[in-house]
Formats: C-alpha cells, structure tokens, sequence
C-alpha cells in the first residue's frame, strides 16, 4: 500500500480514537482542554513559523485588520464545535458526538454545493 493509504488509516484511527482519549481527561472541565488545545496550538505554530524563518511574514500579515476580520468567525465556530464535542465526549454522548462528525462533512459538502 501507498504512504497516502497509511496516513489515511493512520489519520482515521487517531480521529476514531479521539473520543477515548477526552474522556479520560473527564475530570477537567471542556472549556479548560479547549483552552489548553488552543494555547499550546498556538505556541507549537510560533515554533514552527520560527524554525522556518516566517516569523516576519507571520507577523505582517496576521495583524492587518481584513486579515483579523476574515478569521474571526471561523476561529469562533472552529472553537465552539471543539467545545462542545469535548463536552458531548465527557457528558457521555459520544455515540451522537461520533454522528454529528459523519454528518459534519456531508453538511459541509451540501453548503459548497
């Protein structure tokens, strides 16, 4: 098999085994993981930008307003399904939580089309 088959497996059961690994984290509220996701997310980024030497480039271009402006909706909704699928995982509604990820992209697919 292809490299691109085995990351797609490999991809897959990470996404498949994603679920387990919120829960065990069930004793710390969902908006405290998130916000953990998002701030070492961040920081692995300004590591990366940084051994690439696009730290400048980053920079010029993130702090423009059209910039900001084009991202903050996306970034509110990408946090809010974060939020709310760790919270769905830890509530024990990880069957629906699992669904509404199938469904996600189709519903994408739909809004494309």
């Amino acid at each position: 098999m292809s490299k691109g088959i085995w990351s797609a497996i490999g991809a897959y059961v990470i996404w498949g085994l994603f679920p387990a690994y919120w829960r065990f984290l069930k004793a710390v509220p969902a908006p405290q993981l998130i916000g953990h996701r998002i701030a070492w997310s961040f920081l692995l980024l300004l590591v990366v930008l940084a051994a690439l030497g696009r730290w400048q480039s980053f920079r010029e271009v993130s702090l423009r307003w059209e910039t900001l402006r084009a991202h903050l909706l996306p970034a509110a909704l990408l946090g809010a399904n974060w939020l709310l699928f760790v919270w769905a995982v830890n509530a024990g509604y990880i069957v629906e939580s699992s669904l509404g990820y199938f469904i996600n992209p189709l519903f994408s697919v739909f809004l494309g089309v």
